[in-house]
C-alpha cells in the first residue's frame, strides 16, 4: 500500500464505496506514514488545492489607472 503525507485538511474517498475521511491533525513524523484504505484498496486523495484569490498577490501589468 502506498504511504502518504496527511496534511491538515486533507480529503480521501474510497473508489468502490465513496467514503470519505478528512484529516483533523497533521502527521508530524519526518516522512510520508499515513496508509488509509477501504474496500480492500487504498483510498485516492481528493484534496483540491486552494484557491488564490485575485486580492492575495499584486499584479504589475504596467498600467497606470
Amino acid at each position: 500500500m502506498t504511504k502518504t503525507e496527511a496534511k491538515l485538511s486533507d480529503m480521501f474517498a474510497c473508489q468502490t464505496c465513496e467514503t470519505q475521511i478528512q484529516v483533523m491533525k497533521s502527521c508530524d513524523c519526518e516522512s510520508a506514514c499515513a496508509e488509509f484504505s477501504c474496500c480492500g484498496e487504498p483510498m485516492k486523495n481528493i484534496t483540491e488545492p486552494p484557491v488564490q484569490n485575485a486580492g492575495d498577490q499584486t499584479i504589475d501589468d504596467g498600467l497606470e489607472i
